[in-house]
């Protein structure tokens, strides 16, 4: 009786090979037709041109900027007062004639990152207010919509299908794209980007929370029915005390999102930090550019690992 019993097991062993190589066969049909709609080749990411042009960002985001034009090369080692000491003729033909990159030190890198990040001090609160009130009212909103979005609560069929889809609509469209639209109609500051923020942390929030509403015990409700509670005491006295946990939970963690995204939100002037970093990006300022990367990667970092402690102690 053993033999058929290997048997199977072989058999099984060999359908899980055939699985993961046809897993893998289908992955790179999909790569190759992406790749080949997208006019992208392999040998691009294997591209020497395409790392040496990384690296050289990673350079410039530092306390080092490139000189790659004459006239800049002039300016920092030629002979009418050159930033970088006495005049070096050496460099200014390698990128005068040889087109050659130079990489140049900031001589006050440190006094510029020290006076930049009290620059910084003001946009970054604002980054934290507009993801704290965008977090807030989202989850306030969610409250009486999730309660609408979940099947167990709600036997009236329209209004179920018609919450739902209203959650997806708002879900499909990224919380850049809300943020674009407000201030475009309400123009640039913080509040768009506060509504754009609210927009999203409410999709998110209720559909988060619908869903633990479907997974509750539904003993406490029936019995409260049999009783003849109302549906408000229903939700009141059984829904409440189950999903509470997991709403505190996921609104923090839609606040740690809402951190992340008002980060990006400045790009398309919805205020915050990302209004500064637009602007260094724009005016070339790389090493500042990095300054802010690292600031928000600190931020984000600390965001969610008390983010992650309190919602381990809440569910």
């Amino acid at each position: 009786m053993s033999a058929p019993k290997e048997n199977l097991k072989a058999r099984l062993a060999r359908m899980g090979w055939m699985k993961t190589v046809a897993s893998l066969l289908l992955l790179v049909v999909v790569y190759a037709w992406t790749s080949t709609s997208l006019d992208i080749k392999p040998s691009q990411f294997l591209d020497g041109s395409t790392w040496r042009a990384m690296a050289d960002l990673t350079v410039r985001l530092g306390p080092f900027y490139r000189v790659n034009k004459c006239n800049d090369a002039h300016t920092a080692w030629g002979d009418d007062e050159p930033l970088a000491g006495k005049p070096n003729p050496k460099k200014v033909r390698a990128v005068c004639e040889q087109g050659r990159s130079q990489y140049l030190f900031y001589d006050d890198y440190w006094e510029d990152q020290k006076a930049f990040l009290k620059d910084m001090k003001d946009p970054l609160l604002d980054t934290f207010r507009m993801a704290i009130v965008g977090a807030f009212f989202g989850a306030l909103l969610a409250i009486p919509f999730s309660l609408l979005a979940a099947r167990n609560l709600v036997k009236w069929t329209p209004v179920y299908y018609t919450v739902r889809a209203l959650l997806n609509l708002i879900r499909t469209v990224p919380d850049l794209v809300w943020a674009a639209l407000l201030t475009g109609a309400l123009g640039v500051g913080a509040l768009p980007g506060v509504l754009a923020l609210t927009i999203f942390s409410f999709g998110l929030n209720a559909k988060l929370l619908s869903e633990s509403i479907e997974t509750i015990d539904q003993g406490p409700l029936e019995a409260m029915k049999a009783c003849g509670a109302s549906w408000i005491q229903q939700v009141r006295y059984g829904v409440v005390p189950q999903v509470m946990p997991q709403f505190l939970a996921y609104s923090l963690y839609v606040l740690e999102i809402d951190v992340r995204a008002s980060t990006v939100l400045g790009l398309v002037g919805a205020g915050g930090i990302g209004v500064l970093f637009n602007t260094q990006l724009t005016y070339g300022k790389w090493h500042r550019v990095g300054a802010i990367i690292v600031v928000m990667l600190v931020v984000v970092w600390v965001m969610d690992f008390v983010s992650t402690k309190v919602r381990e102690r809440l569910i």
